[in-house]
Parts: structure tokens; C-alpha cells; sequence
């Protein structure tokens, strides 16, 4: 792992939960509802875009150098690039009765195109992006368009099982080189507070495919002839290929740089939970149910017409039906995904399950229902478990993403073959029953995942939020130890020991304050008492001397107290009469 790879651990989080209320599930805030990656799904497999990588939305000098118009012009070839791919890939699901007719091969063995085109995705995604990651994307998108019209003009001309099967191939080799650069090409058109209506518009390219591509794709096939679709996919393929020429930007040289200079690093997100062994828990779900679908929607078409009884002129509506059902889902699921994952994921269970119950009644109102149902489930199943798998991914976001397409390529590709065993021996009314077990496996494995991993991953955005601050806000701190050499106190540790200290200095303080206000009063006491003394001698002093004046002046005059004049007066005590 790069050492500028970002994650965020959840220390604590039990117990974070457990005294923090508001940080119970609730309901999503106005912006939980933003999965890390967008899915688009189509008749038997998705496609993913991963819009949570920071680098996606630099612009390089070459985009920079586009105007407004341009760049609007480019988005919008982009995004018919992705109806034209996501309904090529779906072709085989509508056709697959009339190219088994047009072939002269049986319906299972059309079914084989199915696997060699999701094992194609599978060995090619990775090693075709390395090998054009130095070229410019104009180049590489441009000559990406061209090899996928070339595959479909070979299944096009196509006489026999081999030449169409070679076809697909191709065009298979270029639909998974296609979904690993369009949305880090899109983005990269426009500003980074822009990503979100890139994105929206590649995913409106992608959802038109079941919409209106394969009712399209069927029609022409059943009324034209199987070989139509891909006529249409080819001139389709010219055009977008000398568009994608003409709107995106070329390669610039950039004057200001030096030579020397190595471009700085990007930093990538992870999953906020990271753990191994959930995601492979994530990742065997996703084999399951994609092995799960894959196994009988393949012969889908044969199945309505032959075990349900449907006419082939009502398929089309009823593929157009089921489109409209799985991006209104798409989009009703969304607000869950960043808190709801593994719930949503349940729920998409539930739906595809009573799809196969309905489907497997083998009536006309049981398959409408399982088409229903199918549409609506797999749309939520495919978007849940692609963001429950970017939760839990222990590396970059696109390289989760890349691995979660992997395994349900993989998936798809199995299905097919181990849904052509069972209708070779069984036949197709055997088929929703084999894929009902399935999904039940699947839903054993979802009900074991742990209630203290639901509840992470129910934490709500804004507290992920504070302790992945946190967390960064400790890292500092431990780089700061590390180069200074000194321990680095933790904020609560570091707060109670300042509390201690303001504390003791503070007992201390009084102390001294109490022992100075006590010698001061004691200082105080003697000096008034002392002040005291003094007065009272000086006071009785002069009383005497206010006596001694007095009886100065008359002898015999009684003194203040009464009494009379010292002295040896023989009648003393007796009234004094003057005898002279």
C-alpha cells in the first residue's frame, strides 16, 4: 500500500456508540445519500464507476484548454458510448432464440457467448489499462471505440457459432478498456464541484441501454434479423469513435515544468471500515447472486416464449418495462446506501427471490411479476453491494471496484454454463428454481454478518468525519514525538495533568496566603494590644496629674470619684465646717 493512501479506523466505536445517541442510525443527512462509487445495471451484469477518487477530479492542462461547449459535446459522446456498450453487452439476452434459429445451434450453447464474453472483462480490464495508462485518453478512447466496432462488425457478418463467438470477444476486450477510463475521462472535463453531473450523465448513458436499447435490440432482431443490432452497433461505433476524436482534448505540453520534476503523488481513499475478511464476505455474496441471475436470465427470452407462453412481440415492451422499473430503484435506493448497505442488500435478495417464485409458476402474469420483481431487486442488489463492498475494501477505491467486477464477471460467466447443464437436462422451467437456491445461499451468508459490523457501518458520515480528524489530528502528534524525541501526551491525559498542576500550585498559594494573613493579624493583635497598654498608662497618668492640680488649688476638694481630699485630716469621712 502507497504510503500516501488515507484511510480511517474506527477505534472505539462500540463504545462511541453506545454513549453518543446522535450517533445512532437515523435518517441520512443531505449528503449521506453520496455512495463512493455509482452502479449501472444491465440485463444480467453491471457496470461500475468508481467517483470517490480525489484525482479523478484534477483537470489536466489538456482539459483546461477546452471550451464549455466543447467539453458539454464530449460528456454527451461519452454517455452515448456507454448506451451503445451496456446494450451490446446485453444483445445476446434478447437474441439468443433468434440467433440459436439464424445459427441452427441450441439456445444453450448461444448461452456460451454469454460466459466468453464476462471471461473476456475478466482477463482483459486490468492488463489493456496498464498498457494504455501513458497514452493520452482521446488516443486510447478513440482507438478503444475502434476495436469495439471492429468486434461488432465481425458478429455482424458472422455465418457461423465460431465468427460470432470471435465478435464478441473483441468487442468484449474494448467494452471492459471502455469502463475503466470513461468516468476518470468525464470527470477530468470539467471542474471538481462538477463530478457529481459527469457522473449522472455517464450513468443516464448506461441505464438508456435497458431502457431503450435492448427493446430496440429485440425488435430488430425479431423483425429485421439478428444480425441488424449489430449492423446498427457498428455504424453506431464509426461515429462515436471520430467524435470522441474531435471533442476530446489532445495532449499538451506543459512549458512550466522542469524536466526533472517527477508529478506529485495522488492521494487515494479506502474503504472507511477496511477489512479483508468482510469484503471477501461482500465478495462471495456478489459471485452468488451474479451466478444466481446470470444462470437463467441468459435464456430469458426462450423462457417467456416457451415456458410462460408469451408472445415474442410483447418481449420488447416487456424489456422496456423492466428498465424504466430498475433506474426508478436505482434511484429510490440511494439515500440508504451510505448507512443502509447491507440492508439494501437484503432487500435486493428478498426482490430477486420472489422473482424466480414468480417466474417459476411458468404463467404469463408469474413471468410479468418476475420481470417486475427482477428489475426492481437487481437494481437495488447490484448498487447495495457495490457500495457494501467499497466499505469494506482494504485498498484504493478503484482497485476495490476493479476486484468487485472481477468476481461478478466471474459469476456471469459460470452462470450461463451451469444454467445450460441444468436446461440440457432438466429444461428451462428448471431454471428460476436453480437460481432461487442460489439466492438463498447467498441470503444464509448475508445473515450472518455480525451486528457490530452493521452498526459501524451505520455510523453516520459527520462522526466518521470527526474521528478521521481525529485520528489525523494523532497522527501529527506521533510524527511530532517521533522527531522531537519527546513523548507526545494524549489530549485527555494531557489536560488532566495541567489540571493537576493548576491544582497543586493552587493548594500551595493558599496556603501561603492563609499562614501570611494569620502572622499579619497576629502581628497586628500585639501591636494594638501593646498601643493599648501605653494609652491606658498614659491616661491614667494624666489623670493623676489632673488630680494632683486640683487638689493643688483646694485641698480639701472631693475628687471625681467622691471622696474626699487625700491626706491625715483628723474628720475625715465627716462634714467640714470652717470654725473661724
Amino acid at each position: 500500500m502507497s504510503s500516501n493512501t488515507r484511510t480511517l479506523e474506527l477505534p472505539g466505536l462500540d463504545a462511541l456508540l453506545a454513549h453518543a445517541p446522535d450517533a445512532r442510525p437515523g435518517p441520512a443527512g443531505p449528503h449521506e445519500h453520496e455512495p463512493t462509487t455509482a452502479a449501472i445495471p444491465v440485463l444480467g451484469g453491471t457496470e461500475a464507476v468508481v467517483i470517490d477518487e480525489p484525482e479523478r477530479a484534477h483537470r489536466s492542462l489538456a482539459a483546461l484548454t477546452l471550451s464549455p461547449r466543447r467539453a458539454k459535446l464530449a460528456l454527451l459522446v461519452l454517455a452515448a458510448g456507454a448506451f451503445a456498450t451496456g446494450a451490446n453487452e446485453a444483445s445476446i439476452i434478447a437474441l439468443s432464440p433468434a440467433i440459436a434459429s439464424g445459427l441452427g445451434v441450441p439456445v444453450a450453447q448461444v448461452g456460451l457467448l454469454a460466459t466468453a464474453f464476462a471471461l473476456t472483462v475478466v482477463i482483459a480490464a486490468v492488463p489493456l489499462t496498464l498498457l494504455t495508462a501513458r497514452l493520452a485518453p482521446r488516443t486510447t478512447l478513440t482507438a478503444t471505440l475502434a476495436l469495439w466496432t471492429t468486434g461488432v462488425t465481425i458478429a455482424a457478418t458472422a455465418g457461423t457459432f465460431v465468427q460470432l463467438a470471435g465478435g464478441r470477444i473483441v468487442s468484449a476486450a474494448a467494452h471492459a478498456l471502455f469502463w475503466a477510463l470513461v468516468a476518470p475521462t468525464a470527470a477530468n472535463l470539467f471542474a471538481p464541484h462538477l463530478r457529481a453531473m459527469t457522473v449522472t450523465r455517464i450513468m443516464v448513458g448506461g441505464a438508456a441501454a435497458g431502457v431503450i436499447g435492448t427493446p430496440l435490440v429485440t425488435i430488430a432482431g425479431e423483425r429485421i434479423g439478428w444480425q441488424a443490432p449489430y449492423w446498427a452497433f457498428a455504424a453506431i461505433g464509426v461515429v462515436l469513435a471520430i467524435a470522441l476524436a474531435l471533442t476530446l482534448p489532445g495532449p499538451v505540453k506543459d512549458d512550466s515544468a522542469e524536466p526533472d520534476d517527477e508529478p506529485p503523488a495522488a492521494e487515494h481513499t479506502r474503504g472507511d471500515v477496511p477489512s479483508m475478511a468482510h469484503f471477501l464476505r461482500v465478495l462471495a455474496v456478489t459471485f452468488t447472486v451474479q451466478v444466481a441471475m446470470s444462470s437463467t436470465w441468459t435464456y430469458i427470452a426462450s423462457y417467456f416464449g416457451e415456458v410462460a407462453g408469451m408472445p415474442s412481440s410483447t418481449l420488447p415492451a416487456l424489456f422496456a418495462l423492466g428498465g424504466v422499473i430498475g433506474v426508478a430503484s436505482t434511484l429510490a435506493i440511494g439515500p440508504l446506501l451510505a448507512r443502509r448497505a447491507v440492508h439494501s442488500v437484503g432487500l435486493g435478495i428478498i426482490g430477486i427471490g420472489l422473482a424466480w417464485v414468480l417466474l417459476a409458476t411458468g404463467t404469463v402474469w408469474g413471468a410479468v411479476g418476475g420481470q417486475i420483481f427482477q428489475a426492481a431487486g437487481w437494481a437495488v442488489l447490484v448498487a447495495a453491494l457495490l457500495n457494501w463492498a467499497m466499505r469494506h475494501t482494504p485498498w484504493r477505491t478503484d482497485v476495490g471496484a476493479s476486484t468487485f467486477m472481477v468476481t461478478a464477471n466471474s459469476g456471469a460467466a459460470l452462470g450461463p454454463v451451469l444454467g445450460g447443464i441444468v436446461l440440457a437436462s432438466m429444461g428451462l422451467a428448471a431454471l428460476p428454481l436453480l437460481s432461487l437456491v442460489l439466492t438463498g445461499v447467498a441470503a444464509t451468508i448475508i445473515a450472518t454478518v455480525d451486528p457490530k459490523v452493521l452498526r459501524r457501518l451505520g455510523v453516520a458520515r459527520s462522526v466518521r468525519t470527526a474521528l478521521e480528524r481525529s485520528q489525523q489530528l494523532r497522527a501529527k502528534r506521533e510524527e511530532w514525538s517521533r522527531r522531537t524525541g519527546s513523548t507526545a501526551p494524549r489530549p485527555v491525559a494531557a489536560a488532566w495533568a495541567v489540571g493537576q498542576n493548576a491544582a497543586r500550585h493552587a493548594g500551595q498559594g493558599a496556603r501561603t496566603l492563609t499562614q501570611g494573613a494569620v502572622a499579619a493579624s497576629r502581628a497586628t493583635a500585639n501591636a494594638t494590644a501593646k498601643a493599648g497598654v501605653k494609652a491606658g498608662e498614659a491616661t491614667r497618668s494624666a489623670a493623676y496629674l489632673h488630680i494632683a492640680s486640683l487638689q493643688a488649688l483646694d485641698p480639701y476638694r472631693e475628687d471625681p470619684y467622691g471622696n474626699r481630699p487625700y491626706g491625715n485630716d483628723p474628720y475625715d469621712g465627716e462634714p467640714f465646717r470652717d470654725e473661724s
